[in-house]
């Protein structure tokens, strides 16, 4: 068959298949098919951040240093982090775009005081609701749920070598519609990982 160039949208009722024919044999074979669900034959290349707000590729993103200050402002990409607890640090997001990954990577552990670590939403962005994150709370693993227009997500360690966040540690913030970041997580600890609190708040 040739090639032909459509317009508008391609639609089937029954789904489409990707085929091969043998030349000597005439006989079809099936390579990919896609319906309710894909099957892909061979190997599948993405192009882009892949996310549904869950944790992101890391392919093509920007890696910028980020040294620990009252006022922290991140960037599109990974943004290395050393906060330790020894000063609070507010950190703003960038403006929550589609298709926009920003994500903080901790760089040393978290001992060295109780001081917190925020992340505030740029303008009038917000979290996007029923976004979840895990906390402690007397040593007992814990979760915290965001609520409509919630604008800042809130992490207080202990000054102890135990925090349920240290060096490793990867938080991401992933924008899937205008104006409101998903939130996942990728926690590391040194010691019993038994404290330090997260917290979603207006």
């Amino acid at each position: 068959m040739g090639n032909s160039t459509f317009s508008g949208p391609v639609r089937s009722q029954d789904g489409f298949q990707s085929i091969t024919t043998n030349t000597s044999t005439g006989a079809d074979t099936t390579n990919s098919t896609y319906g309710t669900n894909a099957t892909i034959g061979g190997n599948l290349t993405v192009a882009g951040s892949v996310f549904s707000g869950g944790m992101p590729t890391l392919g093509g993103l920007t890696v910028t240093a980020k040294a620990t200050s009252g006022t922290v402002s991140y960037v599109a990409g990974i943004n290395i982090n050393p906060f330790t607890g020894g000063a609070q640090q507010v950190t703003t997001l960038p403006a929550a775009t589609v298709g926009v990954v920003c994500i903080h990577a901790q760089s040393v552990d978290t001992t060295g005081g109780t001081a917190f670590l925020s992340f505030d939403c740029a303008g009038d962005d917000a979290y996007e609701t029923g976004s979840i994150i895990e906390s402690r709370t007397s040593s007992a693993v814990t979760f915290d749920t965001s609520t409509a227009g919630e604008t800042l997500l809130k992490f207080t360690p202990a000054n102890a070598t135990t925090n349920l966040m240290s060096i490793g540690s990867y938080i991401y913030f992933t924008c899937t519609t205008a104006g409101l970041w998903n939130v996942s997580y990728n926690f590391q600890h040194l010691g019993a990982g038994t404290t330090g609190t997260f917290v979603f708040a207006a």
